[in-house]
C-alpha cells in the first residue's frame, strides 16, 4: 500500500523552502533560464508520518463480491456500479462493503458514463440510508489493464467533490486483477494498492480458511518422462519415489516402477525377456530391449 496527499497545499511552504535553498547553491546566475527539479517524496512521507494516521482496511461481503464480479463477468462493455460501505464498529479505519447497486448509464467496449438523463431519478429512489454510505465506486475494463484513464481520473475528482469523509474507488476487468485506492477526504491522504478482503458472516476471511484448508490439497506423486540430461541415479530415485506398498501380500505381482503399475512374474517375462530377479540394477538398460506384450506390439511405443 502506497500514500500521498491528495492535495499539496499542507506542504507548500515546506517545497518553497527546498526549491530557494537549491536556487541559493545555483553557482551560475549569467545565463537566462535556470531549472529547478525538487524530489519531494521524502517531504511529502515526513508530513504524512507525523500525522500518524492508521492506514484504511477494507472488507467486501460475499453478497456484494458476487454481484460485482456477476457485473464483470457477465457484460462485454464497461460497466459501473456503486457500492454501500459501513465503517465496522470498534475498528479504526476498517470499512466493508455490503452491497452493490447499479446506476443508469451508457456504455461501450472502452467507457461507461452516468446517463444524466436518468441520474436524477436514480438518485432520488435511493433511500437515506443508501445515500449516506454510497462510499465506493467500481467499474471494469474489460479485458484490458486496470490503471485509471483521464477519463476516470477526471471522474473521481468530481466524486470526491461530493463527500468530506472518505471514498473507495476500485478497477477491475475479467481476469480478476484490480487497481483499488482509497481516498481519505478528512486527512487529505491517498491509498493506492489497497488490497480487498473477502470476507465470511461470521467476521473471519475466506483467505484463512483457505491457508487452514489448503494442507489437505495434495498433487499426487506419479512417474514423469525424465530429461535427457538427468543421471542414471537421479532417473532411478525419482521413477522408485512414486513406489508405494501393496496393500495385500501377493507374491505373484510387484510394482514396475516404468509402467508405474503391478505386473505378474509372467507380463515381467514378456516384456523384458528374462525372469523377474528381485532387482532392478539393470532396469534402464533393459528397457530398451525390444520386449513384445501381449499383443505382439512393441512395450515402450
Amino acid at each position: 500500500m502506497k500514500k500521498q496527499l491528495i492535495n499539496l497545499n499542507p506542504v507548500k511552504d515546506k517545497v518553497k523552502e527546498k526549491l530557494l535553498e537549491q536556487y541559493d547553491t545555483t553557482l551560475f546566475m549569467n545565463t537566462s533560464k535556470i531549472e529547478l527539479k525538487l524530489n519531494i517524496e521524502d517531504i511529502l512521507n515526513e508530513y504524512i508520518e507525523q500525522q500518524n494516521i492508521t492506514e484504511p482496511t477494507i472488507y467486501i461481503t460475499p453478497n456484494a463480491y458476487i454481484k460485482m464480479r456477476m457485473l464483470v463477468d457477465k457484460c462485454d462493455k464497461e460497466v459501473g456500479w456503486y457500492g454501500l460501505v459501513n465503517q465496522l464498529p470498534g475498528l479504526e479505519a476498517s470499512y466493508i462493503i455490503e452491497d452493490i447497486i447499479v446506476y443508469p448509464q451508457k456504455v461501450t467496449g472502452s467507457t461507461v458514463e452516468q446517463d444524466d438523463d436518468k441520474m436524477f431519478e436514480f438518485e432520488m429512489s435511493l433511500t437515506t440510508e443508501q445515500v449516506n454510505h454510497k462510499r465506493f465506486h467500481g467499474h471494469s475494463h474489460v479485458n484490458m489493464g486496470t490503471s485509471p484513464s483521464g477519463v476516470d481520473e477526471n471522474f473521481y475528482q468530481d466524486l470526491l467533490a461530493q463527500v468530506n469523509d472518505y471514498f473507495i474507488i476500485t478497477i477491475t476487468n475479467k481476469r480478476n486483477e484490480y487497481t483499488t485506492r482509497f481516498y481519505d477526504v478528512a486527512n487529505n491522504i491517498l491509498y493506492t494498492d489497497v488490497p480487498i478482503h473477502l470476507i465470511q458472516e461470521d467476521g473471519t476471511l475466506y483467505l484463512d480458511w483457505f491457508e487452514e484448508n489448503k494442507t489437505e490439497i495434495k498433487e499426487p506423486e506419479i512417474l514423469s518422462h525424465w530429461s535427457k540430461k538427468t543421471s542414471t541415479k537421479n532417473k532411478q530415485e525419482s521413477f522408485f519415489k512414486g513406489y508405494e506398498d501393496k496393500e495385500d501380500d501377493d507374491e505373484d505381482t510387484f510394482w514396475d516402477p516404468y509402467l508405474y503399475d503391478w505386473i505378474s512374474r509372467d507380463e515381467y517375462k514378456d516384456i523384458y525377456g528374462h525372469e523377474y530377479n528381485g532387482c532392478y540394477d539393470n532396469w534402464f538398460s533393459n528397457r530398451n530391449k525390444k520386449g513384445k506384450n501381449k499383443n505382439g506390439k512393441n512395450k515402450y511405443k
